[in-house]
């Protein structure tokens, strides 16, 4: 017992750092939970001061359905920040095409079943195009998703304008459906974030992901393919904004080309609000569900204040910067 609990010490004395870093992981989670929670309570109670209608059922059903979307969103940048990889730029284009694929498929004669299918794999294969040319050209992800992204955007609004889910799919009718009184598309994304969350702290994969960000030297030294990981975060990525252009294309009747650029920035700031590093190798995914729901909460407020709906993008925007800026210091401290 004596020798268990003096031999941590040792590495503290010489300079351990890493090991006091290892062990403030849970408490700062816990911590950006906390400071989540408790801007979200009072953006709440400030709402509600001044319009107590703000805490209605119509209220509740806007925030989830806000959050369904983006959530899923989230999710595929969180898993290609925590890798290392930076940012997918690409991540509103994808959905879109993955929504495309999964209406004409629809407006096709598909069974519902097969066109939820045709969707996600859209969604992964846009995600190995990316992989394929991050890992392969040695390239800066930003600039090569920036790129994808733009001529993906650009190759469809050459050749369809719109898209039209038919009414009467299944599809639409869970997309019009409720569960437990919230809006069914709200539960993928709960679910989404809570299993993939559990399997990057409990799972091999999980294991080799974070240690590719946090330390790709030390990682292929113990045997774990950079090019391998990296490549398939990519995919994997690309398979979940599949699915959220799925869920989008079930819940919105007619799209266009553009409508998925409204997710990036909110995508963007819930994935960094939620503690996850831009640095990779650190973040829980199990706080981006707070996050979301957080941000999902401000353009409902902006409303019942009475302000144009742009205010949201200003304090999404401050908050981005905010959160950015935090995770700097953090680095900073770090590597004291």
């Amino acid at each position: 017992m004596t020798t268990s609990l003096t031999t941590p010490a040792a590495p503290a004395a010489t300079g351990g750092r890493g090991a006091r870093r290892t062990g403030l992981r849970v408490p700062a989670a816990a911590r950006d939970a906390l400071s989540i929670a408790g801007v979200w309570l009072l953006l709440i109670v400030a709402t509600t001061i001044v319009r107590p209608d703000f805490l209605s059922q119509q209220t509740l059903l806007a925030v989830t359905f806000t959050m369904s979307i983006s959530g899923i969103l989230a999710v595929a940048q969180a898993l290609v920040v925590v890798s290392g990889g930076l940012l997918d730029l690409s991540l509103p284009v994808a959905l879109i095409v993955s929504a495309w694929a999964t209406v004409a498929s629809l407006n096709a004669g598909a069974p519902s079943w097969l066109a939820v299918l045709l969707g996600i794999a859209t969604g992964a294969a846009w995600g190995s195009l990316n992989g394929l040319i991050v890992v392969l050209g040695k390239l800066n992800p930003i600039i090569v998703t920036l790129a994808t992204g733009f001529g993906g955007l650009a190759v469809m609004l050459i050749f369809f304008k719109s898209a039209q889910i038919p009414s009467a799919s299944e599809l639409r009718q869970f997309g019009l459906g409720r569960f437990l009184g919230l809006p069914n598309a709200f539960w993928p994304m709960v679910a989404l974030i809570v299993v993939t969350g559990l399997a990057l702290a409990v799972t091999r994969w999980g294991r080799h992901l974070v240690a590719v960000g946090g330390n790709p030297r030390a990682a292929a030294a113990r045997g774990i393919s950079l090019k391998r990981t990296r490549f398939f975060t990519f995919l994997g990525a690309g398979a979940v904004a599949g699915l959220a252009g799925v869920v989008f294309s079930s819940v919105n009747p007619s799209f266009t080309p553009a409508s998925g650029a409204g997710f990036q920035l909110n995508v963007i700031a819930a994935v960094i609000l939620a503690g996850i590093s831009l640095s990779g190798g650190k973040g829980n995914l199990l706080v981006l569900l707070l996050s979301v729901g957080f941000l999902a909460t401000i353009p409902a407020s902006i409303a019942f204040f009475g302000l144009p709906p742009a205010w949201a993008l200003v304090f999404q925007g401050a908050l981005l910067i905010l959160a950015v800026g935090i995770d700097g210091y953090r680095l900073k401290r770090s590597a004291r």
